[in-house]
């Protein structure tokens, strides 16, 4: 039986809406590229701030890495926050490590302002 490559975030979606491809010109405060979670949350915030915003992705909502990881919100980076400091100097460091904390806040307060139905469970990750 051959092996057959698919996406399981993509199998349990419903159809999502598609768009036709943008042609002509547009005057925005800000052209977001790609439509995976950073640039659609970069987009709700502009917006928020009363920026006009165009989001424009090659193929469709969330189809790059947003779409194809293993569906975890986590506080960090897979470095140690040390290293991160030690690689980025004490002071950009440790605000990198303050804003990646803070992190999945963003995200899960993302989730209840705008109603989002994703199946969220906040139940916290082990590493060892």
């Amino acid at each position: 039986m051959p092996l057959q490559e698919q996406c399981l975030w993509e199998t349990l979606t419903p159809q999502r809406p598609q768009a036709p491809a943008f042609k002509g010109e547009l005057s925005v405060d800000v052209c977001v590229i790609g439509a995976g979670i950073t640039g659609l949350s970069a987009a709700i915030h502009l917006l928020e701030q009363g920026k006009s915003v165009c989001v424009l992705e090659a193929y469709r909502t969330g189809h790059g890495g947003s779409g194809r990881n293993v569906g975890l919100v986590n506080a960090g980076m897979w470095i140690p926050p040390d290293d991160i400091e030690a690689g980025f100097g004490e002071v950009v460091g440790s605000q990198l490590n303050r804003m990646l904390g803070a992190a999945p806040s963003l995200v899960f307060s993302l989730v209840d302002t705008y109603r989002i139905d994703c199946q969220l469970r906040r139940e916290g990750t082990l590493l060892s």
